[in-house]
């Protein structure tokens, strides 16, 4: 969904006017198309052979560590933000569609089609996370939308976004974006107007609990979403969402002892049949 059209006026009450006398209208347009938007932060790991964490450069000088696999944890959304659309989300705004959905998907620039799905190997849950450990200076604490991923460099060549696996390795993904449909919404307006008492009681029950109020303060009103459905989450350029940093990536690689136990089976030569150990998969395990 695009950003509201408002219109322009001299003042901010000829602006709220307008908005109280056009909510019907407002809140049928934010129905009608879903809303992308609510860029990500990018949350994953990198470990060598000894569980040691890697940093972007270390991946850069040992590409022989790459196994084509990344595991991502993608924050798709922070709730008590607000963000270039109005909105601001609210804890709990996920909770049913996430009871609901079995499936989800990553994809780039929300292109949900075969050519757009970079990952359909998603694990999708809520976890409260202090705004501090996302790199922020506000007090408290979020409840972040997560999607545990899997990237494959295969999967991505196969759909011709190879370039994205490279991103994401590289700490070059900045920012991510949910696709969602509105299901309850309240709007909050800053304004004595007596035709706006309900709109004024809604702002002042959530105001406070809004990480970056100074801004909604200087724009005067904000839509407190409380529950919304996940249609996707994207990588994009730029989301509505600000609070966006890469942070970590992990790969898969084998473990030392993994592969040793792999060797003294091979030399035990006491049977042609590979050890039960060493037929389950990698991937199997770390699932």
């Amino acid at each position: 969904m695009g950003k509201l059209k408002i219109k322009q006026f001299a003042t901010k009450e000829e602006q709220f006017k307008w908005l109280i006398n056009n909510q019907d209208v407002l809140k049928a347009q934010r129905r009608s198309t879903p809303k992308e938007a609510d860029s990500i932060m990018f949350v994953s790991y990198a470990i060598n052979e000894r569980g040691e964490r890697l940093k972007a450069e270390d991946l850069e000088e040992n590409p022989n560590t790459d196994n084509g696999v990344l595991r991502v944890k993608c924050v798709i959304n922070t709730t008590n933000l607000f963000d270039s659309h109005c909105d601001v989300h609210f804890p709990g705004i996920w909770k049913k569609s996430l009871s609901e959905s079995k499936q989800f998907f990553l994809c780039y620039e929300h292109n949900l089609s075969y050519k757009g799905i970079m990952s359909d190997v998603v694990k999708a849950y809520t976890q409260k996370i202090a705004w501090k450990d996302l790199g922020f200076n506000y007090e408290g604490e979020t409840e972040a939308l997560i999607f545990e991923c899997e990237i494959s460099q295969e999967s991505l060549e196969d759909i011709g976004l190879e370039y994205m696996y490279k991103r994401y390795k590289n700490g070059k993904v900045y920012n991510h974006s949910v696709r969602m449909q509105y299901v309850k919404e309240y709007w909050c307006l800053n304004s004595e107007d007596p035709s706006a008492t309900q709109y004024k009681e809604n702002w002042d029950k959530w105001i406070d609990q809004v990480a970056n109020k100074e801004d909604a303060i200087a724009r005067g009103w904000f839509y407190a979403v409380t529950e919304a459905k996940v249609i996707e989450g994207s990588a994009v350029v730029r989301g509505s969402n600000f609070a966006t940093p890469v942070y970590e990536i992990e790969e898969y690689t084998p473990k030392q002892e993994d592969t040793q136990a792999e060797d003294t089976s091979l030399d035990d030569n006491k049977n042609n049949e590979p050890s039960p150990d060493t037929q389950k998969s990698y991937y199997t395990s770390l699932i």
